[in-house]
Parts: structure tokens; C-alpha cells; sequence
């Protein structure tokens, strides 16, 4: 009657980004983006007749731009908390609940999806 929901641990998850989400290194002097094709209804039209941008630029500050490249390498959550405490040492502190917050707001704006 009622399908069991088993319980998936955030941990040994794999977040990817979505196919209309690309990754923009970071150049000399400027820092690195998220670039988001507008592939909706409404932004499609926003494009077609408001004349606006075919694509937004997020801008990533140094921690999003290193949770990015290490998503790209196919990580798990845990690894990637690993991999920030090692780098950025106590200035990332509290690592794990940081990353989950930025995974959160990534997926709330369908940017990413997840990879068990």
C-alpha cells in the first residue's frame, strides 16, 4: 500500500551540478562564477522579449568556488567537509553545517542534484 522511504545519509552523497549549470575558473583578476542558462518558460520569454541576459553569473566567494571544484571531482559530502578542513583549516569552522546550508540553497534553486 505504502512504499517505505529509506533514510539516504547526506554524507555519502554525491552532489552534481545540473546540465545548464557550468563552472567559470577564475581568471587573474576577476573571481570565479556559476553560470545558469535561463531554460524556464518565464525566463525564456524575459530573454526573447525583455532582451535580457541568456544565461545569470553567480558570483563564488573563495569557499564556494573550492565546494564547486571539489563537486566537480565527484565527491561525497563528507569527503568535500574533509577536503575544506584540511585547506582552510579553523577558518572554516563549523565545516559540516556551512557546506550542508550552501548544498541546501544549491538545490533549492535546482542547480545541483544527487548521486547516492
Amino acid at each position: 500500500m505504502f512504499k517505505k522511504q529509506s533514510k539516504r545519509n547526506l554524507l555519502t552523497m554525491v552532489p552534481l551540478l545540473k546540465e545548464h549549470v557550468a563552472f567559470e575558473e577564475k581568471k587573474e583578476d576577476s573571481p570565479a562564477y556559476l553560470i545558469v542558462e535561463r531554460t524556464s518558460w518565464a525566463e525564456r520569454m524575459s530573454v526573447k522579449f525583455l532582451k535580457q541576459p541568456s544565461v545569470r553569473r553567480i558570483k563564488l566567494d573563495e569557499n564556494g568556488e573550492f565546494v564547486i571544484r571539489q563537486m566537480i571531482t565527484r565527491k561525497t559530502v563528507s569527503d568535500i567537509a574533509g577536503e575544506i578542513k584540511a585547506h582552510f583549516g579553523e577558518e572554516a569552522e563549523p565545516v559540516l553545517p556551512r557546506l550542508v546550508k550552501f548544498l541546501e540553497i544549491l538545490e533549492a534553486q535546482e542547480w545541483i542534484f544527487w548521486k547516492e
